[in-house]
């Protein structure tokens, strides 16, 4: 049902299926990109110092 739906999506669009490939693959890394930093992120150490507030 996905692949119908991009299929028509191309030809409504008139985009190439290449084209599609090729923008899906970005979509692929840069999700594994942000999930690494989520990872990475909660690992390192928080800072323990209290903020001082001015009221």
């Amino acid at each position: 049902m996905i692949a119908l739906a991009v299929v028509l999506a191309c030809v409504i669009n008139g985009d190439t299926m290449t084209g599609v490939l090729r923008q899906v693959t970005w979509l692929v890394v840069a999700v594994i990109v942000l999930i690494t930093v989520q990872a990475i992120a909660t690992r390192l150490p928080q800072s323990r110092v209290k903020p001082v507030v001015d009221v």
